[in-house]
């Protein structure tokens, strides 16, 4: 039975709302990326998009980061606890840097090689790797604007998100559109002006994130000086409840990778498809996305205050909110498809190709949907956070990636069919989310 409660849809407007509007300035970001670029024709946005896999698997630690720490942060502000919320914060600054640190060095000193792993056109591999000596550098300011956002949204601050990427938009798409094409008196830079642009959009964004947070947040009030020490009992906390989502972010984020491999061996114009399949599913997910963050913040905040049956009938109202957005997404992709490709200069073969695997990415739509709100939104956000591991990564490895490269690579089998088999997992991970929730094992109350 779903909840008759009101602040419960009051708390999903509040939080949902500003987070989907934040994920629309993030699609509009790489929706402009995405179609500057792809002005210039199909094999600069494919070393693009073949070099932001690196970015993919770089923002997959941070999201696990901000994850982990969020399921403690959001506990302990329902307890009302900001001793240990400080605590907390400093420690995930800390592993957002080193994680940083590790990203940067790889595309920095080895952009060549990382680029030869998904393809073996040398003009992508150049164009690649000139992206990613350049886009590295903001790989240190998206970790530590990432981890803020996430501390603030599980204490229910979601406004600042929306100054901080709303400026980011605005910077980025001038910029790209003076360093890509050369306006303005500007050399025409191409893929190197659209890394610059990137830069300088996130600099931004991480300027007016820590600024907010070390002078103008009343809630936590963190301070620099927690910086200096670091708790052992909260580390052993943290490391408990966020390494299991950490790892199942690298794994899942390798799993992806593989997947865009084998993506990358049906050819460029599949490659192509797929970037601009995967700009028009960020669109039309961004309520789903929100929904499934603001679930796990409310469900963390529920169980920090002991209230556990609230709980459940909370989880029952967030998987009946996932079928509805899935569904309604669903229908809103199939239907502006033919529009999309009008903003692209790509050949017949590309546009049939994206119509096809846009078809697909509809239907399953509905259950990614019910996947993101059931293990991130409920049994991620109630402390759950080694049954959603466990069960992401072995239907992701051991169904989705082989039967895909079989698919793909062994019998060749038409592309549609192909992104079926690779999606399956879905499915899969939904039918198992159900029997989790159901059984209220789910919920942990993880604070001391």
């Amino acid at each position: 039975m779903i909840t008759k409660d009101r602040n419960f849809y009051k708390l999903i407007l509040t939080i949902a709302i500003p987070v989907a509007c934040q994920n629309l300035i993030t699609f509009a970001v790489s929706m402009a990326d995405s179609v500057m670029i792809g002005r210039l024709g199909e094999i600069p946005l494919s070393a693009v998009s073949l070099a932001n896999q690196l970015f993919f698997i770089f923002m997959l630690f941070i999201f696990g980061l901000g994850s982990g720490g969020n399921i403690l942060i959001a506990q302990y502000w329902g307890k009302g606890d900001t001793g240990a919320i400080h605590k907390i914060i400093s420690i995930m600054y800390k592993v957002g840097i080193v994680f940083a640190v590790l990203f940067m060095i790889i595309g920095a000193v080895f952009p060549e090689k990382f680029m030869s792993v998904f393809s073996k056109d040398w003009l992508v591999i150049e164009l690649g790797k000139q992206y990613l000596q350049i886009i590295f550098i903001s790989y240190i300011f998206f970790a530590l604007t990432n981890v803020t956002i996430n501390v603030l949204r599980s204490v229910q601050t979601v406004k600042i998100s929306l100054v901080v990427y709303g400026v980011s938009l605005t910077v980025n798409i001038f910029l790209n559109w003076v360093l890509i094409f050369g306006n303005l008196g500007a050399p025409a830079m191409g893929v190197r002006g659209a890394a610059i642009a990137t830069t300088i959009a996130r600099l931004c964004e991480f300027l007016i994130a820590i600024g907010f947070m070390l002078f103008a947040e009343r809630k936590i009030q963190f301070k620099f000086k927690y910086l200096l020490k670091t708790d052992k009992v909260l580390f052993k906390d943290f490391t408990l409840v966020g390494g299991p989502v950490i790892i199942n972010e690298i794994i899942w984020a390798l799993g992806s990778t593989a997947l865009a491999f084998i993506v990358a061996k049906l050819g460029t114009e599949v490659v192509a498809a797929t970037s601009i399949n995967n700009v028009v599913w960020q669109l039309v997910a961004i309520f789903i996305m929100g929904a499934g963050h603001a679930g796990a913040v409310i469900i963390g905040n529920t169980i920090g205050a002991g209230e556990y049956i609230r709980a459940q009938e909370y989880a029952k109202t967030l998987v009946v909110l996932a079928i509805i957005l899935g569904g309604f997404g669903g229908i809103v992709m199939f239907s502006i498809r033919p529009y999309v490709l009008m903003l692209y200069n790509i050949s017949d073969t590309t546009k049939a190709i994206t119509m096809q695997i846009m078809t697909v990415s509809s239907v399953m739509l509905l259950f990614q949907s019910l996947t993101f709100i059931l293990m991130i939104g409920i049994l991620r956000g109630g402390g759950d956070t080694k049954f959603v591991l466990i069960t992401d990564v072995i239907f992701l490895w051991l169904v989705a990636i082989p039967l895909g490269y079989i698919a793909a690579v062994v019998f060749k089998l038409p592309i549609p069919v192909v992104y079926i088999i690779i999606k399956c997992d879905e499915i899969i991970k939904v039918i198992i989310s159900l029997f989790r929730v159901k059984s209220g094992k789910w919920i942990r109350n993880l604070t001391r």
